[in-house]
């Protein structure tokens, strides 16, 4: 009786402090339209706040699929910089239109994190050692192939003329609905979420209980993998190209999807992961619009600020373990 009683109430709690944080956002905003002379509770600027949290939603939902199982894997935004842009060169190029675009670039999402993934679970490495090396070769394809269109067609990157229809409004935020509740399904309500979730809380446990390790990681890959695909289409139908990156810049592509993961981890004892990711990439987008409308510069201030929330959305993600986090 007195277990129900305790259960009754924490779920009480839970909706108090979930209530308590939607009006202070909510609050906090309305702060922030008045100061800003009105200008963010507007309708244009939340379709814009709302466009630019589809793309890290759709990557922060890929992530969870692969993070969650305990692979850190760092090459994700190079894999969304290549299959953009095969994606935007058989829709062009090739004259396949948008079956070739999402099609293409899904699968060389697929493909290339399976690679990553696969590099780690089979030769027992550090993921994030496989992901970092893997980000480098996928970004030397991309910067070879970018040299090669410079000699022949004077520009190294592939750009998306036409077919830009996941780039547009409402379309986008349809796809964004349908991907949390894509995500949130495969993750609470399948096996392969749950045995995913299993792993990533202790894999010890979760063998003992008869879960496959290996398998239920490149599944989690896989899945992950098609958001990945996903983001990218809708990333290169938004801003109709994407350049070749070098140097690990690629690593800049994922830092917002980043930090919502992040802020969604801590968020997992209110809502779940999904959701999380959800509400997180809202409050990221609303930030840097905010800071925008601050007329605070695009890239070194939010660049810098940028690392502060990762850094930030770290330890509330963290804040009661007591071991080193490594």
């Amino acid at each position: 009786m007195n277990e129900i009683n305790n259960t009754a109430e924490l779920k009480k709690r839970r909706r108090l402090i979930r209530l308590e944080l939607t009006g202070g956002v909510i609050l906090l905003f309305i702060i922030l339209n008045f100061l800003l002379g009105g200008r963010v509770l507007t309708g244009q600027n939340i379709i814009s706040i709302i466009r630019h949290a589809v793309f890290p939603s759709f990557v922060a939902w890929g992530m969870s699929f692969i993070f969650t199982a305990g692979i850190i894997d760092l090459s994700v935004g190079a894999t969304i910089v290549l299959a953009a842009n095969i994606g935007s060169v058989a829709a062009m190029e090739w004259g396949w239109g948008y079956w070739g675009l999402l099609i293409t670039a899904v699968l060389a999402a697929v493909i290339c994190e399976q690679l990553s993934v696969r590099c780690s679970v089979t030769l027992k490495i550090p993921s994030w050692i496989s992901g970092l090396g893997m980000a480098l070769i996928f970004e030397s394809i991309i910067s070879v192939y970018g040299s090669i269109r410079s000699v022949t067609q004077g520009n190294n990157a592939c750009t998306l003329k036409s077919y830009r229809i996941f780039g547009t409004t409402p379309l986008m935020t349809i796809m964004w609905i349908a991907g949390f509740i894509t995500a949130y399904f495969l993750l609470n309500r399948t096996n392969i979420g749950i045995n995913i979730q299993a792993i990533g809380g202790n894999s010890t446990v979760a063998k003992q209980m008869g879960i496959n390790e290996k398998k239920t990681i490149l599944i989690g890959a896989l899945i992950g993998s098609v958001f990945f695909g996903l983001g990218a289409v809708i990333n290169i139908s938004d801003v109709s190209v994407i350049y070749p990156k070098s140097g690990l810049a690629s690593l800049n592509t994922i830092f917002k999807s980043l930090a919502v993961v992040l802020l969604a981890q801590g968020f997992t004892k209110l809502i779940d992961m999904s959701a999380g990711i959800l509400v997180g990439s809202i409050i990221i987008s609303a930030l840097f619009n905010i800071l925008t409308l601050l007329g605070v510069p695009s890239g070194t201030g939010q660049e810098m600020l940028l690392g502060l929330v990762v850094i930030f959305c770290g330890i509330i993600s963290n804040i009661k373990t007591k071991e080193v986090v490594k």
